[in-house]
């Protein structure tokens, strides 16, 4: 006689999601600024870090400030996506909030 239990019957095991970060990327990477722009697949952010101002001038010899920004990482999503990223990052920040006190967003 055999024994055993019908799969039909047994409910899955839960599933634990392990978030393993490369040592490479476990530092960070710092970012002052992000620009986002879509395309009917992906939605790009690139965070990027503002460089020192360069002052010059433009190719008519008129003084010009340029504000150099490099690009620190990129992440694409798809579109399917970006709800829930929102909704993360509203969470998020109404907990950071709760707990440090308002975001100061007028001195960016």
């Amino acid at each position: 006689m055999a024994t055993g239990v019908l799969m039909n019957d047994a409910t899955p095991p839960p599933v634990t999601v392990e978030v393993i970060v490369p040592e490479a990327m476990s530092a960070g990477v710092y970012a002052n600024g992000f620009t986002c722009w879509y395309n009917r697949t992906d939605f790009t952010l690139d965070f990027i870090v503002h460089l020192p101002i360069d002052p010059g001038h433009d190719e008519d010899g008129h003084p010009v400030t340029r504000q150099p920004v490099q690009v620190v990482c990129r992440v694409k999503f798809p579109p399917s996506m970006i709800f829930r990223l929102m909704q993360t990052l509203n969470d998020s920040m109404s907990n950071y909030e709760q707990q440090f006190g308002a975001i100061d967003h007028l001195g960016e």
